[in-house]
């Protein structure tokens, strides 16, 4: 209950910074827009409160709303009204029409959700495109159409209609992509990490030579496709580095650029008249915007997929390490219980043997012998069995020791001859470290001596300022990795491979039919 109400006074506190920040954000969106529009010569561009407004309503709970839509009335009153001077009742006639669609588009939005992010479902995405960029524009301008015949305003410019729906789908498809974004915790830009300075250059950079091209070109009716196609390499090199926010933000500085060469006669979307020139330059930046979407989308889609990717993997590698690290404690109990029990008791039983063969008759003292070196036999067995599951040479003598009983206490009086070379820096090598050379070069014995059929292997350890290094080859009969089934590679060489990269390290495997076998093993060593 306590942490209910704390989220209420959390959720209530916020109430007047989102009022705040939709007042000013309105207002700045119209001395924007507006900018553009005294540019075109009286023409809509791009119209960006509706935009603002529409992505703050989509961010906040709906009983805010009618806060949210009077907050951005007010911003937009005092731009047109207190900066720009124009009548207060013709003006709230038009902006009361623009803006009432909204909250109804916000509802529509907030009714179409998919079980995945936004940015990474295409279908949830068209449906929410196709209410953003086409029913909502549409009706503003179906009201201000309605309503701008009964203003003071020119009706050429407020009845445009098709201007109009444009000003409004380009101020929605520049802005809310990048809100989205943004927004989105699940988004790429998120974990992309900072934006280098030299991308923000270059891009600056291309989109300035862009401007020179259409300035010097655009007047070749012959190149007209290749200069319309020429900001495609800009757009999408957005798109990857900075996805739909940065897509978003290159497109509107072109489109700012575009206007200003149309209006002085240059570039590509230059027409006969100022209203064919801004259709021009309006259809054409939609249709790149919307190009531009699905490039991030896709792109959106690929990295969510990368990212899912490496978590499992993260997920897989941490579970094989408490896997490990489990193996390693049971072996260390099971080693316990072998040498301070069963061999005790073995050790027990060899003593009242010893014992019975001095009571028994001659003729059986020699089958009560025979159970006692059996017995002994058995204790041994158990012995080398406890230290090969837990090496109590590793934190007692030292690596070199334990690599050493390794090789002598293999059973194998004949070949493959067994090579061991252990620097004395070995000694300092950590804890975890040495243990993980020691059980690789355990396994890696094991399965030379097992499957190899060879007649020397090799071991050898090598320990430098920042790695240590661990080599295994022998002159067996060798195979073909890339012809090894995943379930006959076994668990040797998963445990090794894993056990190499839990420590941050790299397991390299090289063999060729006839060729033997050659693994290395790389470890990084901690720097003081």
């Amino acid at each position: 209950m306590a942490e209910t109400q704390a989220v209420r006074h959390e959720d209530a506190g916020r109430g007047p910074m989102w009022l705040g920040g939709v007042f000013v954000g309105c207002m700045a969106a119209q001395l924007l827009s507006y900018a553009l529009w005294s540019r075109q010569g009286g023409t809509h561009i791009v119209w960006f409160p509706g935009a603002v407004l529409l992505g703050a309503l989509l961010a906040t709970p709906p009983r805010r709303w009618p806060w949210l839509v009077t907050a951005a009335f007010a911003g937009l009153l005092v731009a047109c009204v207190g900066l720009f001077r124009l009548p207060l009742g013709d003006t709230m006639g038009v902006l009361g029409a623009a803006l009432a669609p909204t909250p109804m588009a916000a509802w529509a939005l907030r009714r179409v959700h998919g079980e995945t992010p936004l940015l990474q479902d295409i279908g949830t995405l068209l449906v929410r495109g196709a209410i953003v960029v086409v029913a909502l524009p549409i009706a503003s301008a179906l009201l201000i159409g309605l309503v701008a015949p009964h203003t003071s305003f020119d009706g050429a410019v407020l009845g445009d209609r098709t201007n109009v729906a444009l000003a409004h789908a380009l101020g929605y498809v520049l802005y809310l992509p990048a809100w989205t974004s943004l927004r989105s915790p699940d988004a790429s830009v998120r974990h992309a990490g900072r934006i280098p300075p030299v991308f923000v250059a270059a891009m600056a950079c291309a989109i300035a030579l862009l401007g020179v091209i259409w300035h010097t070109l655009g007047t070749h009716a012959r190149l007209l496709p290749l200069l319309c196609l020429a900001p495609a390499p800009i757009l999408v090199a957005a798109c990857l580095r900075a996805q739909m926010a940065g897509s978003s933000a290159a497109m509107f500085v072109i489109v700012v650029m575009a206007a200003q060469l149309s209006v002085g006669g240059h570039g590509p979307f230059v027409a006969p008249s100022l209203q064919d020139t801004t259709f021009a330059v309006q259809l054409w930046t939609l249709g790149a915007t919307l190009c531009a979407i699905a490039v991030s989308a896709l792109v959106e889609q690929r990295q969510a997929g990368q990212r899912a990717l490496d978590n499992a993997r993260n997920d897989m590698r941490e579970l094989a390490g408490r896997l490990i690290a489990t193996q390693e404690h049971e072996r260390a109990r099971l080693a316990r219980d072998l040498h301070d029990d069963i061999n005790q008791r073995l050790a027990a039983t060899s003593i009242d043997l010893s014992a019975l063969r001095r009571r028994v008759p001659a003729t059986l003292a020699g089958e009560v012998g025979d159970v006692q070196a059996r017995v002994i036999g058995l204790a041994e067995d158990l012995r080398l069995m406890s230290h090969q599951l837990h090496p109590g040479w590793l934190s007692h003598a030292g690596l070199h020791e334990a690599l050493h009983a390794l090789c002598t206490s293999t059973g194998r009086s004949g070949p493959p001859r067994i090579d061991l070379s252990v620097p004395p820096d070995a000694a300092t090598l950590p804890g975890e470290v040495a243990l993980c050379v020691y059980r690789i070069a355990q396994e890696g014995l094991r399965n030379a001596l097992d499957h190899a059929g060879a007649s020397r292997v090799t071991i050898a350890v090598a320990v430098c300022a920042h790695h240590a290094a661990l080599h295994i080859d022998d002159d067996g009969r060798g195979f073909d990795p890339a012809r090894l089934p995943v379930q006959a590679s076994g668990m040797g060489l998963i445990s090794m491979n894993e056990r190499a990269r839990l420590l941050g390290g790299r397991f390299d495997l090289r063999s060729a039919p006839g060729k033997g076998v050659q693994l290395c093993v790389h470890l990084p060593l901690a720097t003081p």
